[in-house]
């Protein structure tokens, strides 16, 4: 674990905070987790002086999520290489990870995806549809299988989006299929249109997908 800060004191110097207090946890080289929380801040660094633990009980410093090495072959970098988009990117966006709830939406990117899409029509996405796409591209990059519509409400939920008929946007949507158990499957005839779909919300550039020519509705939220 690394403390990043720029003229930071003891507050016995009486010396002023100039620059944002950042907790890294990193595995070697590799960041895999970073906090701006100011307790969180204070906390490890008295557990650091007192050479305790303690300190921290408070709360918990981020636990890298297994299986996650950052290097090109891994599943975030695949997923990104996918999608045609940097891992930063991508990462920013959804940050898919191997353990529930499997994604954190950002609120940002969901904003520009409202904005750029109609509210009915050829070209309108339902919540469900747009969170199960991401979600069904990621499960595939990462080996977990297909992810369920339960999990896909749950990630929603994580940005307080709700889908009053969430059945019937995966219906809809040619890329996905319902399955038992409640799964979503990608159609493997039209991962195309899932990655242009995902790749949209993490790029917020909604261009390609407005531009397409559909023949039916799909997943759309009408």
């Amino acid at each position: 674990m690394r403390l990043d800060f720029a003229n930071v004191i003891n507050s016995e110097l009486n010396v002023a905070v100039k620059a944002k207090l950042t907790v890294t946890l990193k595995a070697e080289e590799v960041v895999v987790a970073e906090s701006e929380d100011a307790d969180l801040w204070h906390r490890v660094l008295t557990a650091i002086q007192t050479g305790t633990n303690a300190a921290v009980s408070g709360g918990s410093v981020p636990t890298p999520p297994p299986n996650q090495p950052l290097d090109p072959n891994d599943a975030l970098g695949k997923f990104a290489a996918e999608l045609g988009l940097t891992r930063e990117v991508v990462q920013g966006a959804c940050a898919p990870t191997v353990e529930g709830p499997y994604m954190h939406l950002d609120s940002h990117c969901w904003e520009a995806m409202r904005r750029a899409l109609p509210e009915r029509g050829l070209k309108a996405l339902s919540p469900t549809v747009v969170g199960a796409t991401l979600m069904t591209l990621w499960f595939r990059q990462a080996g977990l299988g297909n992810p369920t519509q339960a999990q896909v409400l749950t990630v929603l939920g994580g940005i307080s989006v709700e889908d009053r008929n969430p059945s019937r946007g995966i219906r809809r949507a040619t890329w996905l299929a319902p399955r038992a158990g409640g799964q979503v499957v990608l159609n493997p005839a039209e991962i195309s249109v899932a990655v242009v779909i995902a790749k949209a919300f993490c790029s917020k550039n909604w261009r390609q997908w407005l531009g397409s020519v559909e023949q039916a509705p799909a997943g759309s939220a009408a």
